[in-house]
């Protein structure tokens, strides 16, 4: 069973996660994930990471822009038995709505 911690969602599961990854495929058909650093100790492994890809498709109600976005995030993940079991995530989510004028920021 693993157990995910993000601020969108408490715990969505396997099948929710699995989702996610194909609704960001289809939206980004270019995704990648750059790594900068990755820190272990214990049964912990932290990643520091950049993520982009061009809006090609749609994501949630929000139309392709055609536009190539980049955002970054971090997660820590628990390992056990060569599997992940419970990770704690978060990424600027905002930051890639507003390159995809999903979203204004008022001053």
């Amino acid at each position: 069973m693993h157990q995910h911690h993000d601020p969108d969602d408490s715990s969505p599961g396997v099948e929710a996660i699995k989702e996610f990854v194909r609704e960001f495929r289809r939206a980004f058909s270019d995704f990648t994930d750059t790594i900068h650093i990755q820190l272990a100790e214990g049964d912990l492994v932290s990643t520091a990471f950049t993520s982009t890809g061009t809006s090609d498709g749609p994501l949630h109600n929000i139309q392709p822009t055609g536009k190539r976005v980049t955002w970054t995030g971090m997660v820590i993940d628990r390992v056990r038995d060569g599997r992940i079991v419970e990770s704690w995530g978060n990424w600027d989510q905002l930051g890639m709505l507003q390159q995809l004028d999903a979203v204004t920021v008022r001053d």
